[in-house]
């Protein structure tokens, strides 16, 4: 039986190192690179953005999870592993438990922290989905 493991990618160097486990870890799996589009993070240049919540502003959401997913794949040996991509909206912690739910996941491959980058063990979204998801999570350094 083919297993199916997802890995919510941010952008982070955290999140690539989960990535580079999970393609190594599981060369024989379904690995879906996920994106939760957040639509309460806030960015630096907050005035330039497009009001949240516009068909516009989403569009511009999901073409920068493109990038996010091309960026991680590029220079990666993927080797025979299958490799899909996918996004959903909403609060990211919340948003990956539903999406393993909804998936039927057999795991979870995750960066211990996200962009933020402050110096803890265990940033809250990781933390969030471990106490909360219904399959193995595995919480990379």
């Amino acid at each position: 039986m083919s297993r199916s493991i997802l890995v919510p990618h941010d952008g982070s160097a955290h999140a690539q190192t989960a990535f580079q486990y999970a393609l190594e870890t599981f060369p024989d799996a379904r690995i879906v690179l996920f994106h939760a589009i957040d639509p309460f993070e806030l960015k630096p240049n907050a005035e330039d953005q497009l009001p949240p919540l516009s068909e516009a502003w989403l569009d511009e959401q999901r073409s920068e999870a493109t990038e996010l997913f091309d960026d991680a794949r590029a220079g990666i040996d993927e080797g025979s592993t299958a490799v899909e991509t996918d996004t959903a909206f909403g609060s990211p912690a919340q948003t990956i438990v539903a999406y393993a739910a909804d998936g039927d996941f057999d795991g979870i491959v995750m960066g211990n922290r996200g962009r933020s980058g402050v110096p803890i063990r265990l940033g809250s979204t990781a933390e969030l989905v471990v106490r909360r998801a219904d399959v193995p999570v595995t919480v990379v350094r």
